[in-house]
């Protein structure tokens, strides 16, 4: 084995996993504010439902307290709020993250040296470009205060 066979393949699974893990995390934190926003959502449109009754009445009211401890839709809510938050979290880290993954799959996968080249080449510019961008905030509008 090369050396450029070598690090090429320690480059492209290094970069690969750390894009994968950024991915995961993402897409944990989007599925956690997208189920806990509905759930507040679902929880104050059920007790404003619930406060309110017809009639003052003792089985009206022991009715709609029913429904209130009755959680399983609720569950259901929940489960497919947080599969979704995942999903579309996971989805915004991979566009993230589109020009790591890519780079890393050239650089892992290529059979010919100049492709793996490329490959580490290219990811070493992705990383550190995004190095860049997202560490020293370069780039980022700072004149909020000034019109």
């Amino acid at each position: 084995m090369s050396l450029l066979n070598i690090a090429s393949k320690t480059a492209a699974i290094l970069a690969s996993g750390t894009s994968l893990y950024d991915i995961h995390t993402l897409g944990v934190r989007e599925a956690n504010i997208k189920r806990e926003s509905n759930y507040a959502n679902d929880f104050i449109a059920q007790n404003l439902g619930a406060s309110k009754l017809n009639y003052p009445s003792e089985k009206h009211n022991a009715m709609k307290q029913w429904i209130m401890d009755f959680k399983y839709p609720l569950q259901l809510s929940e489960i497919w709020n947080t599969v979704s938050g995942y999903v579309v979290g996971a989805a915004k880290g991979v566009v993230h993250n589109f020009a790591t993954l890519g780079f890393s799959a050239v650089a892992l996968f290529a059979k010919k040296d100049g492709w793996k080249k490329f490959g580490v080449i290219g990811l070493g510019l992705s990383v550190a470009w995004d190095f860049i961008k997202n560490s020293t905030n370069l780039f980022e509008r700072t004149d909020y205060l000034r019109k």
